[in-house]
């Protein structure tokens, strides 16, 4: 799988959240709400034999606004909800792919996330992707 490409799959499906700004790189500015795709960690090899499967563990972040506020509240929890149009699963677990073969959002982490000096409210959602491992 190459990674880059693998990033911008994920971004690309993404953009299905309406308003949802979505980043499939590390950006040093935004303006919530936003998504940034981060590097895989860990690139797994070999996951099946003879080069079959390649996995990767890739961290989404996903940051909306004030750490205080309470329509940063409201706008996180849409996106951390398991089902519907604004539900980071449901978007990413639907979407085709190409760069790779599927995503499971295996889990997802509220915290302040810390972009350029700023904090944010945000979730960090773990991503465990399967893809071909090459010839």
């Amino acid at each position: 799988m190459n990674i880059a490409d693998v990033m911008d799959d994920l971004g690309t499906a993404l953009e299905a959240v309406d308003g949802l700004r979505v980043f499939p790189y590390s950006a040093d500015r935004i303006v919530p709400p936003a998504a940034i795709v981060g590097w895989p960690d860990p690139i797994t090899y070999d996951a099946t034999m003879a080069r079959g499967a390649d996995t990767l563990t890739v961290p989404l972040f996903v940051v909306v606004g004030k750490l205080d506020a309470r329509t940063s509240r409201d706008r996180l929890a849409k996106y951390l909800d398991g089902a519907g149009d604004d539900s980071v699963k449901d978007v990413l677990e639907a979407a085709s792919y190409t760069a790779f073969d599927s995503v499971r959002v295996q889990e997802a982490r509220v915290d302040g996330i810390s972009v350029a000096g700023t904090d944010y409210l945000g979730a960090v959602f773990q991503l465990d992707i399967i893809g071909p491992g090459g010839a």
